[in-house]
Formats: structure tokens, sequence, C-alpha cells
């Protein structure tokens, strides 16, 4: 909550309104002070259900991003090292990987209903 919702997640939902806030059942997020948190501030969370398909396209980004940091030597040893390493990894991802990955959704979404929302190669 101090590295993330304090510091990033409540102010951006202050400045920009009314937002639905979507996240993956991950334990940290599912949290009692994690969701009364998300409740007091009045954000409105996307139920979603757990076990559900992950469709989110930055899922495909990461493995992206890993693929990029593994090609790092040599490999980051301090977390300032890992930061600059990430930093860089992310700037070698080309533009056109996260527009397919965003343009991708129609065909993500109809792949859930047409497998009843069971798995999808996605």
């Amino acid at each position: 909550m101090d590295q993330v919702l304090h510091p990033h997640v409540l102010p951006f939902f202050q400045a920009h309104g009314n937002w639905v806030f979507q996240h993956d059942n991950a334990r940290p997020h599912t949290a009692r002070a994690t969701q009364d948190l998300l409740h007091r501030s009045g954000i409105q969370v996307m139920p979603w259900p757990a076990l559900s398909p992950d469709m989110n396209p930055i899922e495909p980004f990461w493995d992206l991003l890993q693929t990029q940091l593994n090609r790092v030597v040599p490999r980051p040893t301090t977390v300032a090292d890992l930061d600059r390493a990430v930093r860089q990894a992310w700037t070698n991802i080309p533009r056109q990987a996260s527009n397919t990955l965003v343009r991708s959704m129609h065909r993500r979404c109809q792949a859930v209903i047409d497998a009843n929302g069971g798995h999808t190669r996605y």
C-alpha cells in the first residue's frame, strides 16, 4: 500500500475522476486492508472472478519485457542496476508491440466467448 496505492493509485484516481480500477485478484490486491483503502477512497473496483481467463494485454507485454531483461549482461546485482535495466528494456520494446497487443483485444474477447469462458490460446 505504501509503495503503490498511496503514492500512485490514489493520486491518479483523485486527479482523473470517475475511473474503474481493475486488478487480477492477486493476494496483495484482495487483502482486506487494500480493499478497505480502495473503498474508503471511493475507488470503484471492477468485479473480476477468481481463476478467470487473463485477458489483460499487459501480461504478454511483461513477457516481452522479461525477454529483454534476459539479454542484459552482466546481470543486475543492485536495485539501481535493476532499475536501469528495466527502464532500458522497456524502451527497447517497439511501440508497435504494445499497439498490436491492444488491437488484439477484440480477438481475445471473442476467444473467451467462443470458449464459453474457458481456456483460450491467450
